[in-house]
């Protein structure tokens, strides 16, 4: 039984750039998004009518639901951070299903956590500075007393160092107990472990998606 190693391994790209498998996965999966956000800009939306029907039903009540998702964190602020949420929702679901095709999701990738970890940081910063101004924000690591700041700056710089941690250890002891389950019933009850697969990587997913973006708001939500 091999188990998955927690550095992904290398592939040549252009004729002799070694790159991980999960950087691949993790371009395509972005583009991808973009290709689709084009498509759903200028052509999907200009379809859309004013009674919702089929797609238009699922993409209203997609958007509707991670509007409310985040107000109920964020409240009337949640606008500006909303489209935010629902990228990085998207990102973690759809780079992780990749494992439907035999592809090692990014997410089980310390760099990728620490890329998607390290965006939310710069967002929490730019969005208090937004709100406080540049004064309001600094005053925020002197609070409750100018004695507290050596303790909120560090307490500041593991936000960043916690979600990529908490999201990388998810994802990747989901990959090594779903390995483990195929070399153990694989040569025997194909079918169980096939079941297994997609209740763990759907289950999984939608929780590791909604705890990062919920974790993400939360601290935010300390900020502004």
């Amino acid at each position: 039984m091999n188990i998955p190693s927690v550095f992904p391994e290398k592939m040549t790209i252009f004729g002799g750039i070694q790159v991980s498998q999960t950087l691949v996965a993790a371009f395509g999966t972005t583009i991808g998004i973009i290709i689709f956000a084009l498509i759903f800009r200028f052509v999907i939306l200009k379809n859309f009518r004013r009674v919702p029907k089929g797609l238009q039903n699922v993409m209203e009540l997609m958007v509707d639901g991670i509007n409310k998702f985040s107000s109920s964190i964020m409240g009337d602020k949640a606008k500006a951070i909303a489209p935010y949420i629902m990228t990085i929702f998207a990102f973690i679901i759809l780079s992780g299903a990749l494992e439907f095709l035999g592809i090692r999701s990014p997410a089980t990738d310390l760099n990728c956590t620490i890329g998607l970890a390290a965006i939310t940081f710069i967002l929490i910063i730019a969005f208090s500075i937004r709100y406080k101004g540049m004064k309001g924000w600094l005053k925020t690591y002197a609070q409750p007393k100018a004695f507290m700041v050596p303790i909120n700056v560090l307490s500041s710089l593991a936000v960043p160092v916690s979600l990529a941690c908490r999201l990388f250890g998810n994802m990747f002891s989901g990959l090594v107990v779903m390995d483990m389950l195929y070399g153990a019933l694989g040569y025997f009850a194909i079918g169980i472990p096939a079941l297994a697969s997609i209740y763990f990587i759907l289950f999984h997913l939608g929780m590791q998606s909604y705890v990062f973006t919920m974790l993400t708001m939360s601290f935010m939500e300390e900020k502004l």
